[in-house]
C-alpha cells in the first residue's frame, strides 16, 4: 500500500491530552512531561474536545524566555491560537507538506470539528520511512 496516500487517521494512536486553560505553565509542562508529548489541546468554552488552541513545549519555552513566572502565567495566555489542522481523511503526505509549510511539529486531527488526535512530524516521518524500508 502507498503510505503517502493513506488517511492521516491511521497515525492517530492515542487519545488527546487536555490542558485546562487556567493551568499554570508549570502544570502544563508537567502534563507534557508526564505523557511524553510535545503538545496538548487547550479546550475552548463548550465541548472539551473542541480546541481553543494548543500549548506546546515551544510555547512554554518562548514564554519563559520572555521572563514570565511559570507558577503564575496560565496556558490560555501563551497557547497557540491559529491552528493548522488536518481532517481525518487527509493523506499523510498532504499533512507532511502542511507541517513543513507551516513550520510546525504537531498537528491536531479533527473530525466534525472535534480533535480526535494529534500527529507529530515523527509520526509522519516514521510511517513514510517504514514503507520505504519495507520496499527495499
Amino acid at each position: 500500500m502507498n503510505t503517502e496516500n493513506e488517511p492521516v487517521r491511521t497515525l492517530v494512536k492515542r487519545s488527546v491530552v487536555i490542558v485546562d486553560p487556567d493551568s499554570t505553565l508549570r502544570q502544563a509542562a508537567a502534563t507534557l512531561a508526564d505523557d511524553y508529548i510535545g503538545v496538548a489541546v487547550v479546550p475552548e468554552a463548550g465541548p472539551a474536545n473542541h480546541a481553543g488552541g494548543v500549548i506546546s513545549e515551544r510555547d512554554i519555552v518562548r514564554a519563559l524566555a520572555e521572563g514570565v513566572d511559570p507558577d503564575r502565567e496560565v496556558a490560555r495566555n501563551v497557547m497557540t491560537l491559529d491552528l493548522a489542522t488536518a481532517s481525518v481523511g487527509d493523506t499523510i503526505m498532504s499533512v507532511a507538506e502542511c507541517m513543513l509549510d507551516n513550520e510546525i511539529r504537531h498537528m491536531p486531527v479533527v473530525d466534525d470539528g472535534a480533535v480526535v488526535g494529534i500527529v507529530s512530524e515523527r509520526d509522519v516521518l516514521r510511517s513514510l520511512v517504514s514503507e520505504r524500508r519495507s520496499a527495499s
